[in-house]
């Protein structure tokens, strides 16, 4: 039987990029030059203002589709990999990391983002502990970031501490104190910048069978319009660890979500060389499953930096099947 997380929970009330980090993996990503990109082919879009289905979210895509893309390489400029992949990414997911000039590099990058008919994904973190922010002491900083977004007037994903459960434990950081600077977030974001989705994002391992010392109702935001999640197939040609689809792995999570719209911060397999072509129809099945699962959005990660088990970077099958499908008619593009 499907768990309602309600049910469980209670209803209650970054133009240069800066060095930036995955609280997983460290992954950075260089400065980017405006370039001309090339054109965007027909796909579906949605305008700023309109919904579809039961939702109010801004821009919701229509059933069976959903935004589509990755973050960039970090040795490599994000139009140049457009060039090569022979579209502009529908959507761009990228970090950034506290300091004095964080903000306007965020800023920067969305409003490149979407004059470029990119949907952003960017992710943050507080220079505080979460309680801090939870209890106001954010609110100048995160007012900073949403007046100069909701100057936009179009949506776009913002993560404040994605992965939280590596940077648990010492005072402050918490379970509740991780929930509530997402509600206080969510508050300022609605006030300032309605149309900016905050999109809290956890790790597929705390809601594993397998993890029986995590509590997943403990980290879930009742508050939060999307369900965000990162998830990977754990093998590797070296580590001996099962291979698993990405559907596999997602029906262990989204009885969690109750109905809610699902993001996907991240997520990654890697070629098997003894196997030409299962990896390209890992990338293929996860869309599958993601267009059959009320899906907003799903960002490939795109990287190597910190990867001792082998890189999730795109190449060769899996970047073929990539670009195969960022021209699929249902992927959803701003307008």
């Amino acid at each position: 039987m499907a768990i309602a997380r309600r049910d469980l929970l209670g209803i209650s009330a970054a133009v240069a990029l800066s060095v930036a980090v995955s609280s997983c993996r460290g992954e950075g990503q260089s400065a980017r030059p405006a370039e001309p990109l090339s054109p965007v082919p027909p796909s579906t879009s949605v305008p700023s203002n309109v919904s579809a289905g039961p939702s109010t979210l801004p821009g919701q895509p229509p059933p069976g589709s959903l935004y589509y893309g990755a973050s960039v390489p970090h040795h490599r400029s994000l139009p140049a990999w457009e060039r090569e992949l022979g579209t502009v990414l529908p959507l761009n997911r990228s970090y950034f990391t506290p300091d004095e000039n964080e903000t306007a590099q965020l800023v920067a990058v969305c409003r490149d983002d979407l004059a470029h008919g990119r949907l952003p994904h960017v992710s943050t973190k507080p220079e505080g502990t979460w309680q801090d922010v939870a209890s106001g002491a954010g609110d100048e900083w995160l007012a900073g970031i949403f007046r100069r977004l909701g100057e936009e007037k179009a949506p776009l994903l913002f993560t404040l501490n994605h992965e939280p459960e590596n940077d648990a434990g010492p005072p402050g950081m918490g379970p509740s104190d991780y929930v509530a600077m997402q509600r206080r977030t969510i508050e300022l974001a609605a006030d300032l910048a309605p149309q900016v989705i905050v999109a809290p994002v956890l790790q597929h391992w705390t809601f594993d069978p397998l993890h029986k010392d995590s509590d997943p109702a403990a980290w879930i935001v009742p508050e939060a319009s999307v369900f965000g999640l990162d998830v990977y197939n754990p093998w590797s040609p070296t580590n001996g660890k099962e291979w698993r689809t990405f559907g596999s792995k997602l029906d262990e999570v989204i009885e969690w979500s109750e109905d809610v719209p699902i993001v996907i911060g991240e997520y990654g397999c890697r070629v098997d060389p003894r196997n030409p072509g299962l990896a390209a129809e890992w990338l293929r099945h996860a869309a599958d499953y993601a267009r059959e699962h009320n899906f907003y959005s799903m960002s490939y990660f795109n990287s190597g930096v910190d990867s001792p088990e082998g890189s999730w970077e795109l190449t060769g099958e899996t970047e073929a099947a990539f670009a195969e499908l960022l021209v699929s008619d249902w992927v959803v593009r701003p307008t």
